[in-house]
């Protein structure tokens, strides 16, 4: 019998981005990557984040990076493959690799993500140390191998198998991808896959019995870009999931255009908590932004669905972006009449929270790919065109942007100090505060 090549799969974590994004210990894109691949090679993994922490100052990254290198470099095999899931993965995919190389310089070196997909010219620079780019879906591996004939399955379509996974320690939070892709073409958005599908229905219920037969879960986050998209898959899930009574939480993202009474009422008798993209209650900027072609009934929808989400008791979080491109003084009003007029009034002390944050310049994005349209017409510029690519603060540097210039010729930015302190009036009044919290870090 033929020996298996082996592939070292290597999380190369993010060198300068502490405070961005929650620490997950299990990444699912991971475990999924790993399951597919080891029916097909003698798969090891190291995920230099779980090894060593995430590093949170200089002398703690050079730390991180000394032991990390040797730690890959102990590792016996033919392909190192490394996942540049997101930008922030940007510099330590690189770093990784080009040490690698100048020690094994024959070790052939593989790369795949989002980050590739989206900019693949990134790793493609004189003297590259990257052998191959990977875009697009994973099964895209395996045209490196001449494997061509292998069942080419999306993520979703993978049972994951936390179990073997090396860093599955009886962990109560397990990631979950039920179906892929957001249709909607939102300008700030670097999801590439435009087209939503997902598993069958029987086949995503059978996927969550099965794994709480086998680890008995606390809480499945459910990472689909756009849970539900399809009216009748929605309904026929949320009818068959009810059904098997299971004691376990929920969390999914989706859309308050999407979601009906009818859904809410499903919902409801689930353990859940649900994340709405609302991204701005000024009309203006969600034409700006092309969340949607008719402001006035995406906003009615969300006072609607918030509504019966605190009726029935759902928790839910309203996220809005600001200082996107276009954001003037007038769309600051615009958000603030809404909010004192319709949020602050109508759903105050319910269930809803409200988070936001500051337009991050991504990479692929509708806005990245079209930067001279948004400069010409507002007055936009990105400070750090490719904050990936330095060695500073990137949370702080993908924000430093120039959102419009006024009519005085001035740069217009967004308040935020009176936005937050709305926002935690607001918030300060909501329901179910402790269970918010464990829930919204993924820790229960």
């Amino acid at each position: 019998m033929k020996t298996k090549q082996k592939i070292l799969m290597v999380y190369p974590g993010d060198f300068y981005s502490k405070n961005w994004g929650r620490f997950i210990t299990l990444k699912p894109h991971m475990v999924y990557i790993y399951t597919y691949l080891k029916e097909f090679f003698d798969v090891i993994v190291i995920d230099l984040e779980n090894e060593f922490l995430r590093p949170e100052d200089e002398k703690g990254l050079e730390e991180f990076k000394k032991k990390s290198l040797k730690r890959i470099l102990s590792i016996d095999t033919d392909y190192i493959a490394i996942s540049c899931w997101s930008s922030l993965n940007y510099l330590s995919s690189v770093y990784f690799a080009e040490k690698i190389k100048q020690q094994k310089p024959k070790m052939n070196i593989i790369v795949g993500g989002y980050h590739p997909t989206l900019v693949p010219e990134d790793f493609l620079y004189e003297n590259t140390p990257f052998d191959h780019v990977v875009e697009g879906e994973i099964y895209n591996i395996f045209k490196i191998f001449g494997l061509e004939d292998a069942i080419k399955k999306n993520t979703y379509e993978i049972f994951p198998d936390y179990v073997s996974y090396p860093y599955y320690d009886s962990q109560k939070t397990i990631g979950m991808f039920l179906g892929a892709g957001c249709p909607f073409h939102c300008r700030y958005c670097m999801e590439y896959k435009k087209k939503w599908s997902s598993l069958p229905v029987k086949t995503a219920i059978d996927y969550i019995l099965k794994i709480n037969e086998q680890i008995s879960p606390s809480y499945i986050p459910l990472f689909d870009a756009c849970f539900g998209f399809d009216k009748n898959w929605r309904k026929e899930f949320l009818n068959e999931l009810i059904e098997k009574n299971l004691d376990l939480y929920f969390w999914l993202e989706t859309r308050v255009d999407l979601l009906d009474e009818e859904d809410i009422k499903l919902l409801s008798k689930l353990k859940i908590k649900i994340d709405f993209g609302v991204d701005s209650l000024s009309k203006t900027m969600l034409r700006i932004m092309r969340k949607t072609a008719s402001p006035e009934s995406f906003l009615d929808n969300f006072l609607n669905i918030s509504k019966v989400c605190s009726e029935y008791g759902i928790l839910h979080d309203m996220f809005l972006i600001f200082n996107h491109p276009g954001e003037t003084k007038k769309t600051y009003e615009e958000f603030k009449q809404f909010f004192i007029q319709k949020v602050s009034p109508e759903l105050k002390g319910g269930y809803l929270r409200i988070k936001y944050q500051r337009f991050s310049y991504y990479p692929g994005s509708y806005i990245y790919n079209h930067k001279n349209e948004f400069e010409e017409k507002y007055g936009f510029k990105a400070l750090h065109p490719q904050w990936w690519k330095e060695s500073v603060d990137q949370y702080s540097n993908s924000r430093d942007i120039i959102p419009s210039i006024d009519d005085k010729g001035k740069p217009y930015y967004v308040p935020l100090k009176e936005t937050s302190k709305m926002v935690k009036e607001f918030n300060g009044l909501s329901k179910e505060q402790a269970l918010w919290e464990r829930l919204h870090s993924f820790n229960i």
